[in-house]
């Protein structure tokens, strides 16, 4: 069992990034080995051999030879490549090896960095020897067949040291873990205020908190997947797994537009409700995000962090594209709501606003860089430098890289709507204007969507009567809130 990936007649080599035991110790030595699963379409007339050649990728101009007086390039080792002395006839079906190659930047020959293994297989079954990977190194597995009618099939296994996961995804699962205990903190933090202030709270704040708990749960399922394939394998049960998990991140993701999107029209502390149609064309939105995204996140999981397919992009555009278009939105019902806000002189809770403008506009940036990094590293894979070296930290920039700007956001919101002795009063009421020719327009919102109503009739019992609370101002001219100093001073 390891990291298994097929070669046909059609497809004939596959590449995966390797770990040396040096670098990531584990319980076995890496290797990779090749089984031949189906020969077909050959009769004894035919050749029926499959030439099978295994090397690191930055060895690949070792792979065959230029016959000198014709410069013809010659693959395998056949009858007339022997006839030309490129090989003898205990090499036979095997790939061509060219020991040194010229290197024009160090004017000099150079040779292999690591070994070239190859052989030829006309049975089915596993071949006996398997090639050892002594560097960490992105390693290939070439087929040949100069049958042309030769049907094949063939698995190659590339087995690290730490288990069954692919060298470029174990990184992940040491990162999620991680990543679950930051959330747990951030949870820890935000649970205290919660505590600390239990009768002053916005439904908001609740459903803040319950999403934390949410995003603990998420994050230890990511992690627990890793760690299962890395157990078990790409078996059936995992992939099921992973689109269980798929569904549930593609949740993750849409669930918190619709939150951010519905606190910048205002909703909780600006206004007790949205309007109907306005909540229903959210919702409908976040629908949409969602299903992009879960196909988006579907395909991310099913193909390899190391593979050079572009395939991907497919799904990540539209996906992207539903992302930006609630990012647009957002910043447009966010704008409206401080331009109504500054109107109004509610300068407490345009403060609070302001924040938020400042942390989307940083994720969006986040967001457009990645994006650009991501399909760079997607479309820039051609140049051998960048797939010999890149395979190790590529997992961050198609992977990570958003669940990291993810958590820096939800945290930096969480925290400025965090539960505190002011909050609810702010939820609650207008501020008291600056302008001393305004000083009337000061009034107390509707408080029918407060489910604490009956904290707030208690932590107000000692206010005037009904007769004097009719005039806030009284004889006096003063305002009594029945606030403690700190509150009085921050109004």
């Amino acid at each position: 069992m390891a990291n298994k990936k097929v070669v046909t007649d059609d497809s004939f080599q596959v590449c995966s990034g390797m770990y040396s035991k040096k670098d990531w110790n584990g319980k076995v030595d890496p290797f990779i080995s090749f089984n031949l699963k189906s020969l077909s379409n050959y009769n004894e007339k035919q050749n029926h051999d499959v030439s099978v050649v295994i090397f690191d990728f930055q060895d690949y101009e070792h792979i065959g030879k230029i016959r000198e007086d014709t410069k013809e390039y010659y693959l395998i080792c056949d009858e007339e490549a022997i006839a030309h002395d490129m090989c003898n006839a205990t090499q036979i079906n095997q790939f061509l090896i060219e020991p040194e190659v010229y290197d024009p930047l160090t004017d000099s020959n150079k040779t292999a960095n690591a070994e070239i293994l190859t052989f030829y297989q006309d049975h089915t079954g596993l071949y006996e020897y398997k090639y050892k990977v002594e560097k960490s190194g992105y390693y290939c597995a070439l087929t040949y067949s100069n049958n042309g009618n030769l049907k094949y099939n063939a698995v190659v296994n590339f087995r690290n040291a730490f288990g069954q996961l692919p060298a470029s995804e174990v990184n992940n699962l040491a990162l999620y873990g991680l990543l679950a205990v930051f959330y747990a903190v951030g949870c820890c933090l935000y649970g205290f205020a919660f505590w600390k202030h239990k009768h002053e709270l916005l439904p908001l704040q609740k459903y803040l908190l319950a999403f934390y708990g949410f995003l603990i749960f998420e994050n230890v399922l990511v992690w627990s997947y890793y760690d299962l394939r890395n157990k078990k394998g790409n078996t059936s049960g995992v992939q099921g797994y992973m689109v269980f998990l798929s569904v549930i991140n593609s949740f993750k993701v849409s669930f918190s537009f619709f939150i951010l999107l519905v606190i910048s029209l205002g909703y909780g502390i600006v206004y007790p409700k949205l309007q109907r149609k306005l909540m229903l064309k959210c919702r409908i939105f976040a629908l949409v995000t969602f299903g992009f995204c879960a196909a988006f996140i579907i395909q991310r999981y099913l193909t390899p962090s190391d593979s050079q397919s572009s395939a991907i992009l497919f799904t990540f555009f539209p996906a992207c594209a539903c992302l930006l278009g609630f990012y647009f939105v957002t910043l447009k019902s966010l704008s409206l709501t401080m331009q109504y806000l500054q109107e109004q002189k509610q300068m407490v809770k345009l403060n609070m606003y302001n924040n938020l403008l400042k942390i989307i506009t940083l994720s969006l940036v986040a967001v457009m860089f990645g994006t650009l990094m991501t399909s760079i590293m997607l479309l820039g894979m051609s140049a051998v430098e960048m797939v010999e070296k890149n395979w190790r930290y590529r997992f961050f920039f198609t992977d990570f890289w958003t669940s990291l700007v993810y958590f820096v956001v939800f945290v930096l919101i969480s925290f400025i709507w965090r539960p505190t002795s002011t909050s609810y009063m702010l939820a609650l009421s207008q501020q008291l204007p600056t302008d001393p020719d305004n000083i009337a327009d000061f009034d107390l919102d509707d408080m029918s969507s407060i489910n604490n109503e009956q904290t707030f009739r208690n932590n107000n019992a000692n206010k005037p009567s009904s007769d004097e609370a009719t005039n806030p101002f009284g004889d006096s001219n003063e305002i009594d809130f029945n606030l403690s100093d700190d509150e009085q001073n921050h109004v």
